[in-house]
């Protein structure tokens, strides 16, 4: 009962581990916090692990918006996996203390400094899912382009991982791309923009967005839209870079 679409003054992280299944630290180091962080925070901890290949090694689960992601993230310079990204902020190779520090704050933001909050719900239809997003403000948003992000992800996916002790691994929170809003302008992954021009956003607004998603052809395994899941992402983009300025909020389908 009651509406699938409400949205709730609570702050839950987004968080990323780029990895490979070739890569030993990211099996013995990178994943494990992952998992952790789910662990210690539920429901609470948006998380996915994007795949990504290696100079003559590839990951099974790489696809090429993953890599996109990748850009979004890393800084200039070394890009040694495995890496992390805790909203907009990134970790480079085995700084995991403080990216679960960074995952820990975030997730410790008190309701009365919440900005603005998310919910979405998930439909199968036919060779699509279709993904309704509601943003609710409870603050007001200072002028910026604000985006609508849908990333898609999995779990329980059987592929060995190197630096695991036992193989084959079963993998979760993997990324299987992210959905879109057709015939609208996308910023790459970071979706679609709430408005056209950098604007303010009232409190109390309330946004609605249909996102769908086809799954990437040649993936193995294929993606199972009845076990994918998927979360809603509220960004401010850099008007400079275009990469996240500010990741607000996110939710994931029930």
């Amino acid at each position: 009962g009651g509406d699938p679409l409400a949205v709730e003054r609570v702050q839950n992280v987004f968080g990323v581990n780029f990895s490979g299944t070739w890569c030993g630290p990211c099996g013995a180091n990178g994943i494990p916090a992952l998992y952790n962080a789910k662990t210690a925070h539920a429901g609470k901890f948006h998380g996915i692990k994007v795949g990504l290949n290696g100079s003559g090694a590839t990951d099974p689960f790489n696809i090429s918006s993953g890599s996109e992601l990748a850009n979004a993230y890393y800084p200039p310079g070394p890009r040694g996996i495995p890496g992390f990204g805790a909203g907009h902020s990134f970790f480079a190779g085995g700084n995991i203390p403080a990216w679960t520090a960074r995952v820990n704050e975030i997730v410790s933001t008190p309701a009365s400094q919440v900005k603005a909050g998310l919910a979405i719900t998930k439909e199968i239809k036919g060779d699509s899912l279709i993904f309704k997003v509601r943003v609710t403000t409870f603050t007001a948003l200072p002028e910026a382009l604000y985006t609508l992000t849908v990333f898609v992800a999995e779990d329980d996916l059987v592929a060995n991982q190197a630096g695991q002790t036992t193989n084959p691994f079963t993998h979760k929170m993997v990324y299987r791309g992210y959905a879109t809003i057709p015939f609208t302008p996308t910023y790459g992954v970071w979706g679609h923009a709430l408005t056209e021009m950098p604007v303010p956003i009232a409190a109390n607004t309330t946004i609605e967005k249909r996102f769908g998603y086809v799954k990437p052809a040649g993936l193995n395994p294929d993606v199972s839209y009845t076990k994918a899941y998927a979360y809603a992402l509220l960004t401010r983009i850099d008007l400079t870079t275009f990469k996240p300025a500010e990741i607000l909020n996110s939710a994931r389908t029930k």
